[in-house]
């Protein structure tokens, strides 16, 4: 708590110090804002942008306590992003997405920060939320101007920009329970008459929301841009910035466990665990160490490590524009770069340990235009990223160790024209080839421990062989190497003295007598190639000067790639077409806005990870092509100001979201699986074991629930010439959806509420503001993500719960 204050401290100072110069005051005439975009490319309204895009500026944010992209959908309704354990994080937009467990998995929704395409979600989004322009979120496949490998959409987070000619600067600080305290402050420096510089810096902490410190917040960044405009044609920013992350990282709490057994899965609810207990706390312990787990079919130990973070995120860019007699030339290189290391329990794992060292580098050099009655945009991009790991998933009888070095090496030529059809008329064509190049090199190794043998003795009978006695079968120590283990398992008397390590698959009998040892080797190195043209026809018509009407089709393509399993090197890539037809509207003399998109999303080859089959008959952890998916519906996003000081606002979306095709492929004990399964007339490699086909097609796609509704509204009570009050509630409406492909009861997310309060006494000329907040009035912990653990547990990960607190900003 104290580093917390020293660094609020300083950022403050950092503020105050700073010149005094009254902020330019605007005139409320009480009619809705206008917000700029550049999601194609240019500044435009986002009124006159014909595309699906929400759009979130840095000043709402800030008043919504908006510190993260976690919290995205109290804005934005059709996305969900969350962290189930180390620095992956998941997205999810109109239920198109991937659970990224592994860092080689591309997201399906692409992150972007400052215009450059991040090949990492945890690199965009693990950074603060501080002095930001907005949030772009472009809902749908991105094939053309913007995104990589994107099927579901791209989120865009955009700093906010050095301003010439002007010095000034601002903070914002508040402090709430759980010893939360969120500072940061940013300056502009007007260095001549064309350029600028502007700083910013944020320190965020709390304290864990989960009784054993997890789901904390321990976040630095820092940021520096620089601005020069040389001539009237010519404008070079460049920009760094730097994120470091530390505390225990994302938790879960146990929801029960499953145990197999000859007639199927038994359920053992976690009685007395609650949504905050953790599960590193004794009353979670207690109850880890009463259930089995397989294929050792004995009692877990107790958690061996607390969780950690320790992540640094970094990167350089620059944007330079040049206008040219043909147009206006863009070119924007970036380097980035994390390092850094994970301890997590998640999901139910004894301990996870998760190194990684990412680094890539990218280009995009654009040039837009006009000639006659076209608006050109043409260009190119290139990307290059490398990441070296080192893993390992400690499951107590299973021990995955992980280590590779993973490349990718892209690049793409686009262009989109925009014909003027007389003074209202719009029709826009555009294409994208883009060209992937993935290799892997690295090699798994699986420590699996079995009961009795291969296939192992299931509950009851493993009691009799000794299994679940503490003396029976080893717990695996964390490791990340194979001949480390095998010296483990050696000094500690459970295999044979002189076993080594070897360069194969091999089996070691325990010495107990009760099971045996299998240590599978599994080198990978493979690469290949994959192209795609993507395209985009639209049409767009002004109705009227303040009513626009839209029609896109547009595809889009993630690339397969290269994975760490065994006899499964590869996959394919994932194909999506959309169809979107929408509306935006003002009325009223600017006072009530009315937006509206019917879309329709066709969506085949979804990569999905799950425990599967390969040829040779081993249950493997696979990212596989399984699903084929339709996604359509109706958005509609209402604002009105009935009152010069009174606002209200409705973003309404209605999903329908069903598989036509998904078929799983696995077998015990990873068959837990909630939907009908006919046996497929194999077997695993024991020539026992059936392998079974589980049929969920007619299942709604994840994250989609059928109604999600952000309400909200502000009220302004002017205090005199010198004050104003301003009020606002904001509450968000989610029904019943599901967080997880196996369909199992506990992964269905229950319908809710979530209300913010938010309460400020401001300056009406912007210059400072004090207010009071509480987020999730209604006290709840949702379930954020639900995940069925590979040992047998239920876990889910959660909202945060009810929070409160002070905030002051001010501008100078």
């Amino acid at each position: 708590m104290r580093l917390a204050l020293t660094g609020t401290s300083a950022l403050a100072a950092l503020a105050i110090a700073m010149p005094a110069f009254a902020q330019d005051a605007s005139d409320d005439t009480g009619t809705i804002a206008e917000i700029v975009v550049t999601a194609q490319k240019k500044e435009e309204s986002l009124q006159k942008a014909g595309i699906a895009i929400d759009a979130v500026t840095g000043a709402s944010l800030a008043q919504s306590g908006i510190l993260k992209a976690d919290d995205l959908g109290k804005s934005v309704p059709s996305i969900a992003i969350s962290n189930g354990g180390g620095s992956n994080t998941s997205i999810f937009l109109r239920g198109v997405g991937n659970f990224t467990n592994s860092s080689y998995n591309d997201p399906a929704v692409t992150p972007s920060y400052d215009g450059v395409v991040m090949g990492r979600a945890a690199g965009a989004f693990s950074a603060a939320f501080y002095d930001l322009a907005r949030v772009e979120v472009l809902k749908g496949p991105q094939g053309i101007l913007y995104g990589r490998n994107a099927t579901g959409g791209a989120v865009n987070v955009i700093p906010q920009r050095p301003e010439l000619g002007r010095t000034s600067g601002g903070f914002n600080l508040s402090v709430g329970n759980y010893d939360a305290v969120a500072a940061d402050a940013h300056i502009n420096i007007a260095t001549s008459e064309n350029s600028a510089l502007r700083l910013g810096a944020t320190r965020q902490v709390h304290d864990g929301y989960n009784r054993d410190g997890t789901d904390d917040l321990d976040r630095s960044g820092l940021r520096a841009q620089f601005l020069i405009e040389p001539t009237d044609t010519v404008s070079v920013r460049l920009a760094a910035d730097y994120t470091e992350i530390g505390g225990k990282g994302a938790g879960a709490s146990y929801v029960g466990a499953f145990l197999p057994g000859e007639s199927g899965f038994t359920f053992t609810p976690a009685t007395g665990l609650d949504s905050s207990e953790g599960l590193g706390t004794d009353a979670a312990n207690a109850f880890r160490t009463s259930q089995l787990g397989a294929p050792g079919f004995g009692f877990l130990s107790e958690l061996n490590t607390d969780p950690k973070v320790d992540y640094k995120y970094w990167g350089v860019n620059a944007e330079v524009n040049v206008d040219t007699s043909i147009g206006k030339l863009t070119v924007i290189p970036a380097y980035r770069e994390s390092d850094g290391y994970s301890y997590f329990n998640g999901p139910a794992f004894n301990t996870a340990y998760a190194k990684e060292n990412d680094k890539q580098f990218s280009v995009e050099t654009r040039l837009s235009g006009k000639t006659g009655m076209v608006d050109y945009v043409v260009g190119g991009f290139y990307f290059n990223e490398k990441i070296k790991a080192e893993n390992q998933y400690n499951q107590e009888f299973v021990l995955p160790i992980q280590n590779y070095e993973h490349k990718t090496e892209s690049w793409a030529a686009f262009g989109q024209l925009t014909a003027h059809i007389g003074d209202r008329l719009r029709l826009i064509g555009g294409a994208r080839y883009t060209h992937d190049k993935k290799e892997m090199d690295g090699i798994i190794n699986n420590f699996i421990t079995f009961c009795g043998g291969i296939p192992p003795v299931t509950p009851p009978a493993s009691f009799a062989l000794g299994c679940a006695a503490s003396d029976g079968l080893p717990r695996y120590a964390n490791s990340t190497s194979t001949s480390d283990t095998i010296a483990w398992l050696v000094a500690n008397g459970w295999i044979a003295a002189g076993s080594t390590d070897e360069a194969n698959a091999q089996v070691f009998p325990v010495l107990s007598g009760a099971g045996v040892i299998l240590k599978t080797y599994n080198p990978v190195v493979d690469s290949g190639t994959y192209s795609r043209v993507t395209w985009k026809v639209s049409a767009e018509y002004d109705v009227a000067p303040d009513s626009l009407l839209y029609a896109t089709v547009e595809t889009g393509y993630r690339a397969g790639g290269f994975q760490l399993a065994e006899g499964r090197s590869s996959y394919k890539p994932e194909y999506i077409t959309a169809y979107s037809v929408g509306s935006k509207n003002r009325f009223l003399g600017n006072r009530l806005q009315v937006n509206l998109e019917a879309f329709w999303w066709k969506y085949r080859d979804q990569q999905i990870t799950y425990f599967t089959v390969d040829s040779g008959g081993t249950l493997i952890n696979s990212n596989e092509n399984a699903g084929k998916l339709t996604i359509k519906g109706v958005d509609v996003d209402i604002i009105a100001k009935p009152l010069r000081h009174t606002t209200l606002t409705a973003k309404v979306q209605y999903l329908d979201s069903k598989y036509q095709d998904l078929k799983l492929i696995t077998a015990s004990p990873r068959n837990n699986i909630g939907c009908t399964s006919t046996p497929t007339g194999e077997t695993l490699s024991d020539g026992e074991t059936a392998v079974l086909s589980f049929d969920c097609s007619g299942k709604p796609g994840l994250y989609s629930p059928k109604w999600t509704a952000n309400l909200g509204a502000e009220q302004v009570l002017p205090l005199g010439d010198t004050l104003e009050l301003v009020g606002a509630v904001n509450t968000s409406w989610r029904s019943s959806q599901w967080g997880g492909f196996e369909y199992l009861a506990f992964q269905k997310i229950g319908a809710y509420w979530m209300t913010d309060l938010n309460l400020t006494l401001r300056d009406p000329e912007g210059g400072w503001s004090l207010g009071g907040f509480v987020h999730n009035v209604e006290g709840d912990r949702r379930v954020m993500r639900p995940q069925a653990s590979p040992i047998g547990f239920a876990v889910a990960n959660y909202t945060a719960p009810r929070t409160y607190g002070l905030r002051l900003s001010a501008e100078f």
